[in-house]
């Protein structure tokens, strides 16, 4: 398929912000989320990157509840022809007592421990995409436990249903048991500062337009050498085009130095997690999580992390205690031995 960049006079893009939550602490207050609006929406105006009117582009920081949300993403799922696009940043919620733990979206007046009705979930979302006129759809989520999302959309019936049309797109910020990163004092979050980067700089040696696929990549690349949470790209739209790389034309100073041998690269755990990621998009999930606790057990930092995460989510968090401190001060034998007790 031949890359295309999406006319923006026929599309439309709705980004959701929430920076206060009401009903949670100070430190789980997310001032960056406002700024990540504001820039985003400039950068998708500007003819050098996409050029999309602000008239066709819905803004929404701090909407007073699911109704505001699904509103204007119905509006724009009606006059979008081309390419719909859907952001969110904020908080993720999950309440495995209501749904079996699905992705929440939390609103201003939404908590943690109970607060998702007053979130909205991910599944509205969805189903206003479903249904929408535009050749291209695609979402973009900033949130902790926003790899749920990916497990929504790609589940057993639902991924028919979801990609049935081609180019439906699902870009998260990190895994389903990660925290999507907010570093303090930073201008953005981590997971959107890295793609504002992206847009607004380009890629050097990349191509003309940036897909799906080739943002996915270079947000993986920035993100994981700065050790912060890893994206996913799930759907069927990795070709889809956000926008112009600014930087088609310009040589990467990197691009003639010799490429290491694989074998001989000290970051095993990389290509164990891009194993284990490319499991989880094509809904593998049994598989991901074997791998994940085989990596576990050799040390692997990040799976160890995802793992105890995934224990405190489901109320274990005795067991994630113990995995940590286990994985801290023992070798490779007792950790297995932990991993197979809690994770059989």
């Amino acid at each position: 398929m031949t890359a295309v960049l999406p006319d923006p006079a026929t599309s439309r893009a709705v980004l959701v912000g929430v920076s206060r939550y009401t009903r949670m602490t100070e430190d789980r207050q997310l001032p960056a989320v406002e700024n990540n609006l504001g820039r985003l929406a400039s950068l998708l105006g500007e003819e050098r990157i996409w050029g999309l009117p602000a008239e066709n582009c819905r803004v929404l920081h701090q909407p007073d509840d699911p109704d505001a949300v699904i509103e204007a993403l119905r509006e724009a799922a009606e006059q979008a022809e081309d390419t719909l696009l859907f952001y969110y940043a904020g908080h993720g919620l999950t309440d495995p007592l209501v749904d079996h733990g699905g992705l929440y979206l939390a609103l201003p007046r939404a908590y943690e421990r109970g607060g998702t009705h007053l979130a909205l979930h991910y599944n509205q979302v969805r189903a206003r995409l479903r249904i929408a006129t535009a050749v291209r759809r695609t979402v973009v989520l900033d949130c902790c436990w926003s790899g749920r999302a990916l497990e929504t959309t790609m589940g057993a019936e639902d991924f028919a249903a979801a990609t049935d049309i081609e180019s439906t797109t699902v870009l998260t910020a990190s895994a389903a048991t990660a925290t999507a990163l907010a570093p303090a004092g930073e201008q953005y979050t981590a997971f959107t500062g890295a793609l504002l980067g992206l847009l607004d700089q380009g890629i050097q040696g990349g191509p003309p337009l940036l897909d799906a696929h080739t943002l996915y990549r270079q947000l993986h690349l920035r993100l994981a050498g700065s050790g912060r949470p890893l994206p996913q790209l799930g759907g069927s739209g990795a070709e889809v085009v956000f926008a112009r790389n600014t930087a088609a034309g310009q040589r990467d100073p990197v691009s003639s130095a010799p490429v290491a041998d694989p074998v001989n690269v000290h970051a095993p755990g990389v290509l164990v997690r891009d194993h284990i990621r490319g499991l989880e998009r094509t809904g593998q999930y049994e598989g991901a999580k074997q791998a994940r606790l085989r990596a576990a057990e050799f040390g692997d930092e990040e799976s160890i992390r995802e793992l105890a995460a995934d224990l405190r989510y489901r109320g274990e968090y005795v067991q994630a205690e113990e995995l940590e401190r286990t994985a801290a001060t023992t070798g490779e034998g007792a950790l297995g031995e932990f991993l197979r007790r809690f994770h059989a």
